[in-house]
């Protein structure tokens, strides 16, 4: 079977907030997502893996310390971020240090992809964070979503969203830059089991039964199946909203809010990758 892997920061275990070091950012998360791939292949020996290193600019993981024989989607920008080289040979999907949306309380360094641009995101009325809006794409694939990691408030959150998903608690907030965290090596452990618990569920139950599950039930079939589907952008200031609604299709209804409908959930997602762009650009002027 062939599994990929979406990596972010702000869910690893050990980071605290967007200031630690480079190489402890880039230590941890290759640790986790090596802990993942163990999972995954304790269980399915001969598992095909491709992972999107996608935090930032994409050139987080230590290349050196992973499996040869896995692929990494690497640097930015790219069309589809986070979800870059998922297709549908995919037959599971498993997201590794991933956090809360933007304006949750106590979870680690909330945001949904950009901290400095959006203040939140709507997915046909419901607010949702990366993960729901990685999985439309995602969904659409036949891909289900087996495997999550990070905060409390993160996992608290998709559950809702995902609720036969197995998910891991790596740290415990107590504000937006401090928690209370697992050590590194349980936090790997625990990931480890977890990715492993998840793909015996793959194994026994078969992709397109957890596909299909998925997608059971009002809320899951609103954010994830609706077709045409409308996401809606509320930015942190109308300058940004200003540049953003330049985008061919989008509707503007408000000084901060920007919506745009598609069929086509790649659509979707390159408008809200160039609503993020829009709001470095506001940073600028």
């Amino acid at each position: 079977m062939k599994y990929f892997i979406s990596l972010d920061m702000e869910g690893v275990a050990g980071l605290a907030s967007w200031s630690e070091t480079s190489q402890e950012q880039r230590e941890l998360m290759t640790g986790e997502t090596c802990a993942a791939i163990e999972g995954i292949r304790s269980v399915d020996k001969t598992a095909a893996i491709v992972i999107a290193d996608s935090h930032s600019r994409g050139q987080n993981l230590l290349l050196e310390r992973l499996p040869q024989d896995v692929q990494v989607v690497r640097g930015y920008p790219r069309p589809l971020y986070m979800v870059e080289g998922a297709d549908e040979a995919c037959d599971a999907a498993l997201f590794v240090g991933y956090h809360a949306p933007v304006g949750t309380l106590y979870a680690s360094m909330d945001h949904t992809y950009s901290s400095s641009a959006i203040y939140e995101v709507l997915a046909n009325g419901h607010v949702v964070g990366e993960t729901e809006l990685n999985m439309v794409l995602l969904a659409r694939l036949g891909i289900p979503f087996i495997f999550g990691s990070g905060d409390e408030q993160y996992c608290e959150f998709s559950r809702q969203f995902f609720p036969h998903a197995v998910f891991v608690t790596t740290k415990w907030a107590t504000g937006r830059y401090s928690q209370r965290m697992l050590m590194p090596e349980m936090s790997k452990t625990l990931i480890r089991n977890g990715a492993a618990e998840a793909t015996h569920q793959l194994m026994n139950r078969g992709r397109t039964n957890l596909a299909d599950e998925q997608l059971q039930g009002t809320l899951q079939h609103e954010v994830l199946a609706t077709s045409p589907s409308t996401w809606m952008v509320r930015f942190l200031t109308t300058s940004a909203c200003d540049i953003a609604a330049w985008i061919p299709g989008s509707l503007r209804s408000g000084g901060r809010e920007l919506s745009y409908a598609s069929d086509e959930p790649t659509e979707l997602y390159r408008f809200l990758m160039s609503c993020t762009v829009a709001g470095r650009y506001d940073r600028d002027l």
